[in-house]
Formats: C-alpha cells, sequence, structure tokens
C-alpha cells in the first residue's frame, strides 16, 4: 500500500514479450514506452568530464515508484522533457528497515551521459 501520492509520470521503454520467428526461434518483439506514475523524481550530481578532446556531461536522476512499476536493469527512461535515461543497477527497496514503516515504494537510479 502506497501512502504517499503518485502525482507524476514518467515512461519507461519496456521490451515486448518474446516472439517466434518464421524458424521457430524466440526473438525480442518491438519495445514500447509505458507511463508509469511516480511519487517523486529528481536530477542531480552533475559531472563534467574531459577525455580525449570530448566534453562529456553526466547527470543523475531518481525515483520513487511502487515496486511493480520499477524499470528494469536494461529500460530505459524518458522524463517530460523528452531526454532519455539509462537505468543503473537495481531497485532499491528500503521497506525492511528497523523502523518498520513502509512507504511501498523503492527508489530508481539512472544516469544520462551527453556529449
Amino acid at each position: 500500500m502506497v501512502f504517499i501520492p503518485l502525482k507524476h509520470t514518467l515512461e519507461v521503454k519496456r521490451e515486448g514479450e518474446p516472439v517466434r520467428d518464421r524458424f521457430g526461434d524466440l526473438i525480442p518483439s518491438l519495445a514500447s514506452w509505458a507511463t508509469i506514475p511516480v511519487a517523486s523524481w529528481w536530477v542531480d550530481k552533475t559531472e563534467e568530464k574531459q577525455d580525449d578532446s570530448v566534453l562529456r556531461t553526466i547527470d543523475y536522476l531518481h525515483l520513487h515508484c511502487r515496486p511493480g512499476d520499477a524499470p528494469g536493469e536494461a529500460e530505459v527512461v524518458r522524463t517530460p522533457d523528452g531526454r532519455e535515461w539509462a537505468v543503473q543497477g537495481r531497485v532499491e527497496d528500503y521497506s525492511h528497515g528497523w523502523h518498520g514503516w513502509d512507504s511501498g515504494l523503492v527508489v530508481v537510479h539512472c544516469k544520462g551521459v551527453a556529449g
């Protein structure tokens, strides 16, 4: 049960279910964008790196969502401004802490690189 309202939405690029081709082999079907409700999201920790005469800007996106809506490790999140973010690692679930409080949400970290 989620005690925090899910007032915002983001899009997640979800892979389609595997299908069989004409030879009977399983192949991935086309991916599609799905809208998921989130409690909050924010961008922070901008880094700038200069390697081989290229200036790269690295940003990090964090979001709180329900465990069932959380994007997978290989999925992509799109913010309302159209920027796409690669999910970094597994979700963080803090519902099993010493405090006994369960918000019903997990934390997802994503990374965006420009340049």
